[in-house]
């Protein structure tokens, strides 16, 4: 079934009448001003710039967690049908452990990076331009 000529003609009617608004970026910063495309990819890849080891270890062993919490419950799930999904639980386990021990191997780098004390490279400069090294 197609729509008849006068059904054709209203929507024409009303396809003229309205009018095209794109939809404009509205990110901000944070006084309120709003940013393009381009400031605000330029000011996110300064901020990527800037992320410390220790942030990026603490996002992957949570990622990493929430990895474990999924092959887990995929596990678990695969137990109920054991006699048709077995090689699935063969993977899964598998997949747990070796998750498992990258968790472990993110966990101790994140403990040491935690003892790490921030470098200012300001005071180091400031040291070599005076002859002050300790």
């Amino acid at each position: 079934m197609g729509e008849s000529e006068k059904e054709v003609n209203e929507l024409k009617k009303r396809l003229n009448k309205s009018e095209f608004k794109p939809i404009k970026p509205f990110w901000k910063d944070k006084s309120g001003n709003k940013l393009t495309y381009k400031q605000f990819m330029s000011r996110w890849k300064e901020g990527l710039r800037g992320i410390t080891p220790y942030q990026q270890t603490r996002m992957q062993l949570n990622s990493t967690y929430i990895m474990l919490i999924g092959i887990l419950c995929g596990f678990v799930i695969t137990l109920f049908n054991l006699r048709n999904l077995w090689w699935l639980s063969i993977i899964l386990g598998a997949a747990f452990f070796n998750t498992g021990v990258s968790a472990l191997g993110l966990w101790q780098k994140k403990i040491a990076l935690q003892n790490i004390q921030p470098i200012n490279i300001d005071e180091i400069m400031n040291k070599l331009e005076g002859g002050k090294i300790e």
